[in-house]
């Protein structure tokens, strides 16, 4: 026999080997894996336990360290708390101290000012006495130096009060403190401060209360002024002026002296001290606890840090002092706490201060108390710490077994996955090319529409993992359909029968959300033309979508609001007016407008009136029932469709709604601001029953509730439509007028009450229309203001005003002041300056000739604005004229803040005159603060010689009206002016024009 090689042996052999040792490898190698599956757990939770040990004994050792840092702070806290409240008791005490000072200081003037009534009484009537006891008995000289002497003594001369006679003439009789006056004149003397003396006590003994204060130049000393106090009443007889005099120095020494003797007397709480120190560190008082140093001793440093902290306004110190009552005392010093006030009008500082040691016995008793809870707190803290880690372990055992359950779980997921990958690699390999070249999602399918496998361009655009869709039915993984579903029938017999289906849909994405694609489905066909599997490709076009929907967005929707537009309003309108007819039903129009609302923009910029237009939008759609509309025409214009309703009373009941909501206040960038609306009411089918109908007519409806005090709503009448037709005319009309020279002025003269001569005129402006003849201002003027029209409007006015009144100048006639009056928005606007230097360089006109009338709501519409503008206009020298005073705000802050020339009082108050005491009394009030500011008064609408006369009387500067002249023709007030000239008119011009 032949032996075998040894080489073919060793080759048999081999194969038997190999799967023998793998299969040895495979055994050890699970071995290994199981006891490391056994000991994973016990090492992780050993692990854990060592860890939650750790914690504990380190959260212990904070904890202790902690709490004893904790009661070192509570301590610092108690005591800065003792000395906080010690400081507080310390200020109250003093503010109690300076309240009772302020008031000696508020009530000494009027004091004193009664003390010398009282004594000017007692003289007056001294002397009014001896008069008629003695008239007839001797001459008047006589009797004239009898009450003389007898005045003399009299007063209180401790106190300084001195009486005091002032002849007719002006010439000092009697000055009991300074007899060295007597004789001289005071006749022409004015003091240092520009006051002359002899008018002020007239006026003060006559018209006033008979309290006044002078300037006066003493003999004894000729180069000072001192301040006198005094008190003035006429004695008849003689046409003496008799009163008591004081120096102010005297009364306020005397005064100080009695608060400190007050302050000397108080006794503070807890032996405290209360002292009194002046700004040159001089200790005024002490409390009646302390005693203050000897005179010629020097202040202790102390009350020099107490005088410095009164200049700088007061603050709390820490002071050194000598225990006891003696300030300044030589014993052993300890720690005190002084709270400091600022220096009063006196210049005195009021300081209160107490020991610091008096805080001790309290903080020893939270001492105490704190220390006996520290270590029952220990205990307690402890315990719970130790529950709280045990609790802490058992929830991390839970846990750890829950978490270890899961790994398994997922684990064993992962092994399926994965041999289920390795059982599809194949049917992958022939479709990977093509999915990774594709930008279209792609899946394909088996017969029964399961998916098999996907590209990355799926996976990205859906957001589903292959992983997570293989093996699921298209419908319901994709297109979010049931898969036994109608729809989804209906595309697989389509399918079926065509091979072929595309189509929009909404897809769904892995995160549950919804986008449009495109879907085309292709049947893939086998050798027996059965179809054995499918291909899907998928487009997303959520962006054409998005960009068709912002298009439809941007034409129905207002880009600031967000709320419909007229577009999308009237196509809302259309089917709400076929479903009213339907139903027989109301539909309710609701035409918006906000009042003022362009003041607003004016004044504080589009930015915040867009943001108020935001806010209003957000309030009226909270109103309206969902199935309403909201809308906004643009500007301040809303559109409110109400639908369905069964009454018309509906409507009215949603705009008291809305009237409610919008007259809260709006905060709108910083500002507080208030709007309300006006708004007009249709009703179909009663107002009409198209669109524009009930628009127009619900617009001319909100005109007539502006017209009717705003804030309110109107419904529509016929004859609102006529009105509204009317005013759009006019408004039309209006455009053209100065272009067709139809306006004209008229002016009505002003004349002097006191001279009666002609000194100016006001300029007022006329329409003449050629088919409607003269229309008045009333009319027209609120429409020029709406429609912007008065800026062009006004400035024709200055310009042909000054153009007049510089004619007739040139003519030779006398110079007068014309005025001219200004609206809000030409005082809001840039161009007013602009305007009346024009009309001035154009005319020639000087410039204190021009006058410019302002109402009071031009002049607080917008306060910094209109301040700059008119202060400009002022440095030309042009004179302002604050008109119908009284009928507006009637503020006095900006008379003082305004540059004003001349106050015009509305003939509201002199109609009545002067049988109405009211007006009266108003009237001069009103006359009485002018001139006290420096302002002449112009009063209009004087009719009746009565008035005129009363006026005068009140010492009213200027005046106009019927009694004198209606407004003329600027051909008729030349002849007047040329028939007065410089002389005072005798009677009504009227009747000499």
């Amino acid at each position: 026999m032949r032996r075998p090689c040894p080489g073919a042996n060793k080759e048999t052999h081999r194969p038997m080997s190999e799967p023998s040792t793998d299969a040895a490898s495979a055994r050890t190698a699970g071995k290994s894996s199981a006891r490391a599956e056994r000991w994973l757990p016990r090492v992780m939770l050993g692990g854990m336990l060592a860890l939650v040990l750790g914690l504990l004994v380190s959260m212990g050792s904070y904890y202790i360290y902690r709490h004893e840092q904790n009661f070192q702070v509570r301590i610092n806290d108690i005591k800065t708390q003792a000395f906080a409240r010690l400081e507080q008791s310390l200020q109250e005490e003093i503010r109690h101290l300076a309240t009772s000072l302020a008031e000696r200081r508020e009530g000494f003037e009027q004091d004193l000012a009664t003390q010398l009534q009282q004594e000017t009484t007692v003289a007056i009537e001294a002397i009014e006495r001896t008069y008629q006891g003695l008239k007839g008995t001797v001459s008047d000289a006589q009797l004239r130096l009898i009450l003389t002497e007898l005045l003399r003594p009299m007063g209180r001369p401790t106190q300084g009060f001195a009486p005091f006679i002032i002849e007719a003439d002006g010439r000092i009789r009697l000055f009991a403190s300074d007899p060295g006056l007597e004789g001289q004149s005071l006749t022409g003397r004015i003091d240092d401060i520009g006051q002359d003396l002899m008018a002020r006590l007239s006026d003060a003994a006559t018209l006033g209360d008979g309290q006044t204060r002078l300037r006066w130049r003493p003999t004894s000393d000729a180069k000072a002024m001192k301040d006198y106090f005094a008190h003035a009443t006429r004695f008849a007889s003689f046409d003496w002026i008799v009163g008591m005099a004081t120096l102010s120095q005297h009364a306020q020494i005397s005064a100080r002296a009695e608060a400190l003797d007050a302050l000397s007397r108080y006794s503070p709480l807890d032996g405290r001290l209360i002292v009194v120190v002046n700004q040159h560190s001089q200790l005024l008082a002490s409390s009646a606890s302390a005693k203050p140093p000897s005179a010629d001793g020097s202040a202790p440093e102390w009350v020099h840090k107490i005088a410095r902290a009164g200049r700088l306004g007061g603050r709390t110190l820490r002071l050194a002092l000598a225990p006891g009552a003696a300030v300044g005392s030589s014993k052993a010093q300890e720690q005190h706490l002084a709270y400091v006030a600022g220096q009063d009008p006196w210049g005195w500082t009021l300081a209160a201060i107490a020991r610091l040691d008096d805080a001790n016995p309290m903080i020893a008793r939270e001492r105490a108390r704190m220390e006996a809870n520290k270590d029952e707190d220990f205990t307690v803290t402890v315990f719970t710490l130790l529950m709280g880690t045990a609790l802490a372990l058992l929830a991390s055992i839970i846990f750890y077994r829950w978490i270890d359950r899961r790994f398994q779980y997922y684990q064993r997921d992962i092994d399926e996955r994965k041999r289920a990958l390795k059982e599809s690699a194949r049917e992958l390999q022939l479709s990977a090319q093509v999915f990774d070249a594709s930008n279209e999602a792609i899946a394909i399918l088996d017969h029964r529409f399961r998916i098999v496998s996907v590209n990355p361009a799926l996976e990205r655009i859906s957001g589903y993992r292959q992983s997570d869709v293989v093996g699921r039915h298209c419908a319901e993984q994709l297109i979010g359909e049931a898969a036994d579903g109608e729809s989804w029938r209906s595309t697989v017999a389509r399918l079926r029968s065509t091979r072929h289906w595309a189509g929009e849909a909404q897809l769904l994405r892995a995160d549950g959300s919804h986008y449009p694609g495109w879907i085309s489905l292709g049947a893939v066909t086998g050798d027996g033309g059965r179809s054995t599997h499918f291909v899907v490709s998928i487009s997303d076009i959520s962006e054409r979508k998005l960009t068709e929907q912002r298009l439809r967005h941007m034409a129905e929707y207002d880009a600031l609001t967000g709320l419909p537009n007229r577009t999308l309003l009237l196509d809302r309108m259309g089917s709400a007016l076929e479903s009213a007819r339907r139903n027989q039903k109301h539909l309710g129009v609701l035409f918006i407008d906000l009042d003022r609302f362009k003041n607003i923009n004016d004044s504080l910029g589009h930015a915040v009136g867009d943001g108020l237009l935001r806010q209003v939008a957000a309030r009226l759609s909270a109103v309206v029932r969902s199935a309403d509309t909201v809308s906004r025409l643009g500007g301040d214009e809303f559109v409110v469709l109400l639908t369905e309703l069964d009454t018309a009373g509906r409507a009215a009941a949603v705009a008291s709604k809305i009237l409610k909501a919008l007259a809260t206040p709006y905060e709108v960038s910083g500002h507080e601001l208030s709007i309300t609306p006006s708004i007009g009411i249709t009703v179909s089918p009663e107002d009409g029953d198209n669109r524009d109908l009930l628009l127009k007519n619900a617009d001319a409806a909100m005109y007539s509730a502006k017209e009717n005090g705003r804030n309110s709503y109107q419904f529509f009448t016929p004859e609102l439509n006529e009105r509204a037709q009317t005013r759009l005319t006019l408004e039309t009309e209006l455009r053209r007028a100065l272009l067709r020279d139809e306006f004209s002025l008229h002016f009505q003269p002003q004349f002097d009450l006191a001279s009666g001569r002609l000194v100016g005129a006001e300029a007022l402006l006329r329409w003449q229309h050629p088919d409607r003849g003269m229309i008045p201002p009333d009319q027209f003027i609120p429409i020029a203001e709406e429609t912007g029209l008065i800026l062009p409007i006004g400035a024709w006015v200055l310009q042909h005003a000054c153009s007049l009144a510089q004619t007739w100048r040139n003519e030779g006639l006398q110079d007068m002041s014309i005025a001219v009056n200004i609206s809000a928005l030409q005082v809001r606007r840039d161009i007013l300056e602009t305007t009346v230097v024009d009309a001035l360089g154009n005319s020639g006109l000087p410039a204190h000739l021009l006058e410019l009338e302002v109402t009071e709501s031009a002049l607080m519409a917008n306060q910094d604005e209109a301040t700059s503008t008119l202060a400009a206009i002022h440095t030309l020298g042009v004179k302002l004229a604050i008109d119908d005073f009284g009928t507006g705000y009637s503020s006095l802050a900006y008379l003082k803040r305004f540059k004003l020339d001349k106050l015009k009082i509305d003939r509201a108050f002199v109609r009545g005159l002067p049988e109405d005491a009211e007006d009266a009394h108003l009237t001069e009030a009103i006359i009485g603060i002018a001139h006290h500011m420096g302002m002449a008064v112009v009063a209009e609408g004087i009719e009746t010689e009565a008035q005129a006369a009363f006026l005068t009387h009140l010492k009213c500067d200027l005046a106009q009206g019927y009694l004198y002249a209606k407004p003329l023709k600027p051909d008729a007030f030349r002849q007047l002016l040329i028939k007065l000239g410089d002389h005072p008119a005798s009677k009504p011009a009227s009747s000499t024009a």
